[in-house]
C-alpha cells in the first residue's frame, strides 16, 4: 500500500505540468494511465502537457506493460536464478535511465537528485531512521524533498513568463487629453508644442 502511495505522489506532480483549461475527463484518463514509465517521459516534456501526448504513450506503454508483465509470470520459474537477480537490477537502471537525461539539462533537478540519495543512505543506515520500514522512508523523503524544491523551486507558468517578457508600455496623453501624438498637424500637438 505504501509503495503504491507514488502514485498518488506522481499525478500530483503531472497536474502541474497540464493548462488549467484541461477538461475533468482527460484528467481521468491521464491519471488512470501513470505508472513509473509513464511519469518519467511525461514529467520530462517541456511546457504544457497536452493530453494527447499522454494518450499515445499509455497507448503504447500500457499493452507493453501488460505483455511484459504477463510474460514474466510465464517464464518466471524457466529462467535461472542470475537471470532473474540481473532482471530486478535492469529495473534500478531504468529509473536511472528516465532521470539522468532531464538531470542533464536541469543543475536544480540534478542537485535534488544528489540530496534524495544522500538523504536515503542517512535513513538507511542512521540508527533512529533506519527503524523505517523501506516503504515509509519513500514517501517521507519524497514528501519533504519534493515539497521544499516546490518552495524553493517553483516552476513558473508560461503565461507569466510570457507577460513578463512582454515589454510594458505606458498610455501617454497631451495636455488635453487627447493622445494624439503621432499627427503634428493637430491641435494638440502644436499646443503640446508651444509650451
Amino acid at each position: 500500500l505504501v509503495i503504491n502511495l507514488r502514485y498518488s505522489l506522481m499525478s500530483a506532480a503531472l497536474s502541474q505540468k497540464l493548462s488549467r483549461n484541461t477538461p475533468f475527463f482527460h484528467r481521468l484518463f491521464i491519471a488512470y494511465g501513470v505508472t513509473d514509465e509513464i511519469f518519467g517521459v511525461s514529467i520530462g516534456v517541456d511546457g504544457k502537457l497536452s493530453p494527447y501526448y499522454s494518450y499515445g504513450v499509455i497507448s503504447v506503454a500500457v499493452p507493453g506493460w501488460a505483455i511484459g508483465t504477463f510474460l514474466g509470470v510465464a517464464t518466471g520459474n524457466i529462467l535461472s536464478v542470475q537471470i532473474i537477480r540481473a532482471m530486478s537490477v535492469a529495473l534500478y537502471g531504468m529509473f536511472i535511465a528516465v532521470i539522468i537525461p532531464p538531470a542533464r539539462k536541469n543543475k536544480i533537478l540534478a542537485g535534488l537528485i544528489a540530496v534524495s540519495m544522500v538523504a536515503s543512505l542517512l535513513f538507511t543506515y542512521l540508527p533512529l531512521l533506519r527503524e523505517i520500514s523501506a516503504g515509509f522512508r519513500i514517501i517521507i523523503l519524497t514528501l519533504v524533498i519534493a515539497g521544499t524544491a516546490a518552495v524553493l523551486f517553483p516552476i513558473k507558468d508560461e503565461q507569466q513568463e510570457e507577460k513578463r517578457d512582454e515589454p510594458q508600455s505606458l498610455p501617454v496623453y497631451n495636455r488635453d487629453g487627447s493622445s494624439n501624438l503621432s499627427d503634428p498637424g493637430s491641435a494638440s500637438y502644436s499646443t503640446t508644442q508651444a509650451d
